[in-house]
């Protein structure tokens, strides 16, 4: 009797895992390289955001769009450019019932992969991590720097994302 209730509850729980969300741990020079052939045009900045509209209530399954802040810099083929603020916004992307979550640690320096629209820059938050937002090290900064003069990262440079 003991192993049939154990069996039962492992049926259970083995169910209830199979309807959560398993992410990969991104991987920036994976970001940079799916982002530099995607059709879209994006650009790596270095800064802060702040929010600065009314954040929808969240509502499962569905995205959400923030009007938000950034002060920082962008990156170029030279390093870093002058700091700038500009506004952008922030767009939740869903798969099934997750979505992607609003950043609340305002004031942080992030390292973040800007998708140019119409309407201004774009911070897309998926319902896994993405690889587009990330903390700053000067190793990340200086290996997303070579990918960007070469248009690619490497296979070594993948490896060596793996690291930090």
């Amino acid at each position: 009797m003991k192993l049939g209730a154990a069996l039962i509850l492992s049926a259970c729980l083995s169910a209830s895992q199979a309807g959560a969300l398993s992410c990969m741990r991104p991987n920036l020079a994976e970001t940079f390289n799916r982002f530099q052939a995607s059709d879209d045009i994006y650009n790596i900045a270095v800064g802060t955001l702040r929010i600065t509209g009314k954040i929808p209530p969240y509502v499962e399954g569905k995205p959400r769009s923030v009007p938000a802040e950034f002060s920082g810099r962008f990156m170029g083929l030279n390093g870093l450019g002058k700091p700038q603020t500009r506004a952008l916004t922030l767009k939740t992307h869903c798969v099934a019932h997750w979505c992607g979550g609003i950043p609340n640690d305002a004031g942080t320096e992030q390292l973040l992969f800007l998708r140019q629209s119409d309407n201004g820059p774009v911070l897309d938050l998926g319902a896994c991590p993405e690889g587009n937002v990330s903390s700053v090290t000067q190793s990340r900064l200086d290996l997303l720097q070579s990918c960007l003069k070469r248009g690619k990262c490497s296979a070594s440079d993948l490896q060596k994302m793996e690291q930090f």
